[in-house]
């Protein structure tokens, strides 16, 4: 059994169930949104959001059909947002694929994304729980947060602190609120959604670091151009450790290449260059892990058993995934 199946198997059944009740929100009369939506069902991704709220309510209890709605609403939210995101970084391309503000234009892609966020409201008022829904508006809030510090903090010095507490905000939050909405959909304790909380957030921030690895790795297949965040003025941590321990010289030409925006061919080469020698990618793997270990150990006080051995098979998979 590889790493996947193992992350799946105690929650084969109920992934079905969450596929089939997620498929409901595609089905629309209007000729234009079918078309998206259709583009959209082409690309679907590891569906890794719901496999957390669906082990986390499995974790707690037994998954009922709030859990199913938990799962499609989170899942919802999360796919407005990217389209969203692709419209406001211009970018083209998502999971190999023509983002959809590239197959179809801006306006289009705005209104799709709202769409999709009242569907994904119309999915957790459905489980007529006001602590879910607390959860979903909390999400809300963070995403959105996240994406205007990351905006503010564009084409300026960006500390490493001022990078967690983008990514806490922009990614994380996603996981840690997957994970206690599925643990809240099931009756779990104050203790346990507090723990299955932190082990979302630290599971985030390791994808997120994975993330970043990715931009500065030409031979990633992450379905998406490599070198996007830089060309948008977004420093990560590969970057953001090079520029500490770069010299007072170099950071002021990796600053005027920022600022100007011309990230051409040789301009790119000299940063990736920069990251590889002051050894950026491997200081972003070394906190990957300390984050990693965090998150291993708040599952402790949880029994062994298959769906905590794919809880821990999940995190395990950020870190050494490919794509």
């Amino acid at each position: 059994m590889n790493q996947v199946e193992l992350i799946k198997a105690p929650i084969t059944e109920e992934l079905k169930q969450f596929e089939a009740l997620f498929a409901t929100a595609f089905n629309v009369s209007n000729d234009l949104l079918a078309s998206v939506l259709t583009h959209l069902q082409q690309r679907k991704g590891k569906q890794i959001r719901p496999i957390l709220v669906l082990l986390s309510a499995k974790l707690c209890g037994e998954i009922n059909q709030n859990s199913l709605y938990v799962a499609a609403a989170f899942e919802m939210l999360h796919t407005a947002s990217l389209i969203h995101d692709d419209v406001i970084d211009n970018t083209f391309e998502r999971r190999r694929q023509p983002s959809v503000n590239a197959l179809f234009n801006n306006k289009t892609a705005v209104l799709v994304g709202d769409y999709l966020l009242t569907t994904s409201m119309d999915f957790i008022a459905r489980t007529e729980n006001l602590k879910l829904t607390k959860c979903l508006v909390e999400l809300g809030k963070g995403i959105t947060v996240g994406e205007l510090l990351q905006l503010q903090n564009a084409y300026k010095k960006t500390t490493e602190t001022d990078y967690y507490a983008i990514i806490r905000k922009k990614t994380a939050i996603l996981f840690a609120l997957s994970m206690q909405g599925g643990a809240i959909s099931t009756g779990g304790t104050d203790a346990q959604q507090k723990a299955l909380r932190t082990f979302g957030e630290n599971l985030g921030i390791c994808f997120q670091i994975k993330d970043d690895i990715f931009d500065y790795t030409p031979n990633a297949d992450i379905g998406k151009p490599i070198f996007n965040d830089i060309r948008e003025g977004k420093k990560t941590l590969p970057l953001i450790y090079a520029l500490n321990q770069a010299s007072e010289t170099e950071r002021k030409t990796v600053t005027e290449i920022i600022n100007s925006g011309d990230l051409n061919d040789t301009n790119i080469i000299l940063l990736h260059e920069l990251v590889s020698r002051y050894k950026g990618i491997q200081y972003a793997e070394k906190k990957m892990e300390e984050f990693h270990q965090k998150a291993h150990s708040t599952l402790n006080d949880f029994a062994d058993n298959d769906v905590k051995k794919a809880l821990l098979a999940t995190l395990d998979y950020v870190l050494v995934r490919e794509s």
